[in-house]
């Protein structure tokens, strides 16, 4: 998946949340968190096996996997089917690059908070269960005002910094992982 696809989808979903009568960004962001984290599984899985990104970047390998198969094998927990590749990335991508070009968000004190809010809401989004909201409560609202607001309520709220609606400001937040991630960290 190239960063365009993404950026597509932004607009697509945005587009649609907009319409008189919908004012649905909840979904809109769901959508759109899904097609982000496609996108960084493929980056994941491209740097892993030595590629470069759409502007030419590649990070320099600690491990070379000799293809996708064995990637996804080394990936693999036990019989499950399905790869949770954000925790991977997480957990493992400093031991697969010299200079990890993910901790340009994953250790950021902006991208990484806001990575996991999305996730939060995105999983409130899907389940709705006990859990997710706590989880939801815990990451998305600070301070003494702890109230639980509705994904899509929340994201029609203003973030305090940019004085945008929590949405505009996770999709731009996106938008920029997305251009960071692809042109490679500023220290190389």
């Amino acid at each position: 998946m190239i960063s365009r696809e993404v950026t597509d989808t932004i607009d697509k979903w945005t587009n649609w949340a907009v319409k008189p009568g919908v004012g649905r960004y909840d979904i809109a962001l769901f959508k759109i968190w899904i097609s982000f984290e496609k996108f960084l599984s493929g980056l994941f899985i491209q740097y892993s096996l030595g590629q470069s990104s759409e502007k030419g970047y590649f990070p320099t390998l600690n491990i070379q996997f000799k293809s996708e198969e064995q990637f996804n094998a080394f990936m693999k927990e036990g019989n499950k089917q399905y790869i949770e590749y954000i925790d991977k990335i997480t957990k493992l991508s400093n031991h697969i690059f010299e200079v990890n070009p993910f901790d340009s968000i994953l250790s950021d004190s902006k991208y990484r908070p806001v990575m996991n809010e999305i996730r939060a809401l995105r999983n409130y989004i899907a389940h709705e269960s006990g859990e997710s909201r706590r989880k939801v409560i815990d990451t998305c609202f600070s301070g003494n005002e702890r109230k639980f607001l509705e994904p899509n309520d929340y994201l029609k709220s203003k973030e305090k910094d940019t004085k945008n609606t929590y949405y505009t400001y996770y999709t731009d937040c996106i938008k920029d992982m997305i251009e960071i991630l692809i042109s490679g960290p500023n220290d190389e």
